[in-house]
């Protein structure tokens, strides 16, 4: 019984470091990136064997809206919501124009490079 206790922690501590480290960091292995359109993010990311990628992703899966900013949200589908003009101004900061006023998200929270390919974190 006190094994299965331990195990239980062991597996529950692991977890909550995992989803601590939920940030993607995108920015990191790639270059070259801006937004298309609104809500796509281009970008050519390392593929983790000494190539380069072009990729892509539709950044509503990643990003949605909340009263303040933009935050990192499955399916969050920002664009319908209002949200307009969007661009990077700074590093890895999209801002746009969204009910409210102009929000900012940092995308190197939201998206991560895997393998090349981009992704939501």
């Amino acid at each position: 019984m006190r094994s299965s206790a331990l195990t239980y922690f062991a597996v529950a501590a692991l977890a909550t470091l995992q989803g601590a480290q939920a940030r993607g960091d995108f920015s990191a292995t790639c270059t070259n990136y801006f937004i298309e359109g609104n809500n796509i993010l281009r970008a050519t990311c390392g593929n983790g064997q000494g190539g380069q990628v072009n990729s892509a992703l539709n950044l509503n899966s990643c990003i949605g809206i909340d009263p303040t900013q933009l935050v990192c949200r499955p399916n969050g589908n920002y664009a319908a919501q209002g949200c307009a003009g969007c661009g990077i101004r700074t590093g890895a900061f999209m801002i746009c124009g969204c009910p409210g006023g102009t929000k900012i998200a940092d995308l190197d929270e939201c998206v991560a490079n895997r393998g090349g390919l981009l992704a939501c974190a």
